[in-house]
């Protein structure tokens, strides 16, 4: 097991900033994903830890050494590719073998640990084979071999889920997550897919625009988002916008106020943001303390074990609820009258704009 230290890496493309003084420690043994939308530096990070990219300032320590002037060959660490990147013109078990023999492993060592972790990564049958000859999940399971093989101190993999079909990708992660955890190896995994991280993921680190937004467990990121961009990317939201008035805050067309915390001056702008799943539809049940709001549908989606409900506020604001399928639930057409409710310590306040901070 190794322990990563990521210490004010700053990484430039012209003028454009890819990396902003990133600082992060990555738990020995942890399975660490960076997740964020296109173009937010995770991927960056991750091949400057590789060593196909060289940052511009700061440093990057695997057991307490440093790496930062290590070529990328000598860092021991195993990289998955998101396009598999396995040779086409030799065998199965030549592809994984070919990290051992760069290191000039003797041939019964070779043999013994390829054979091994074929077996591991289910391919013990296929080793004969050529990579034409297997499915893309296949392909990918070669790749993680090969990178695993070597034993490395920390495996590295580059959305490696991205290219196979849904079920496959489920099936897939479930796989690696309990590869990763048998081997204790700290794993340092990209994706942009959220359900992915969530899953799959001892801690989930939020990127955006080159810095971090928030790096804490999966229940944590999600239940506790530490500002608008992290709630807005991790799950869905609804976001309403809303201000500070004498009686506290009060959603668009409710009479329950939120109190707050903090001393702001009426007026204050904020935007307060509920889950869908926290949000009960036509709920007679409801109590008294729950915020209520009147709505208009606009479409109802059934999608087998939940039904979506997106209608329209008053204000014009559109506002999405997730709830069990129910016949009363089907019926509702567009134009309908429909009431949403939601307990109020359901509701998150953030500060206005893309990354507004969490005020409670």
């Amino acid at each position: 097991m190794a322990a990563v230290e990521i210490s004010n890496i700053k990484k430039s493309y012209g003028d454009v900033v890819a990396l902003s003084q990133i600082s992060i420690s990555i738990p020995s043994g942890a399975f660490f994903t960076l997740l964020g939308p296109s173009g937010c530096g995770k991927t960056t990070l991750l091949r400057t830890i590789a060593g196909f990219h060289q940052q511009d300032s700061g440093g990057i320590s695997i057991e307490g050494k440093s790496i930062e002037h290590v070529p990328a060959h000598k860092r021991d660490v195993g990289m998955v590719f998101q396009d598999y990147a396995i040779f086409p013109h030799i065998s199965v078990a030549d592809n994984v073998a070919f990290g051992l023999k760069q290191r000039k492993a003797g041939a019964s060592e070779i043999a013994e640990r390829s054979e091994k972790i074929l077996k591991m990564v289910q391919l013990g049958e296929y080793a004969k084979r050529m990579p034409h000859e297997l499915s893309g999940g296949q392909q990918q399971r070669v790749g993680l071999a090969r990178a695993l093989v070597i034993n490395p101190k920390v495996l590295l993999m580059d959305e490696p889920l991205s290219n196979l079909d849904a079920k496959l990708r489920v099936d897939l992660r479930r796989e690696l997550r309990e590869i990763q955890q048998s081997m204790v190896i700290t794993t340092i995994y990209v994706t942009h897919d959220q359900e992915e991280a969530l899953a799959m993921s001892d801690i989930v680190c939020v990127m955006y625009g080159g810095i971090i937004q928030q790096a804490a467990a999966p229940w944590e990121i999600y239940n506790n988002p530490a500002n608008r961009f992290v709630a807005s990317f991790v799950g869905a939201n609804n976001f309403l916008n809303t201000e500070k008035t004498d009686a506290g805050i009060s959603l668009p067309g409710s009479s329950v106020a939120l109190p707050l915390g903090q001393k702001l001056a009426n007026g204050t702008k904020f935007v307060a943001a509920i889950r869908p799943e926290d949000i009960a539809v036509n709920d007679n049940n409801a109590g008294p303390d729950a915020i209520t709001l009147e709505a208009k549908v606009r479409q109802v989606n059934f999608t087998g074990r939940e039904m979506n409900v997106a209608a329209i506020l008053p204000s014009g604001e559109e506002i999405e609820a997730i709830t069990h399928p129910s016949e009363a639930i089907v019926a509702l057409k567009p134009q309908d009258d429909v009431r949403f409710s939601f307990p109020p310590h359901k509701v998150k306040l953030f500060e206005p704009g893309v990354t507004g901070a969490r005020l409670q």
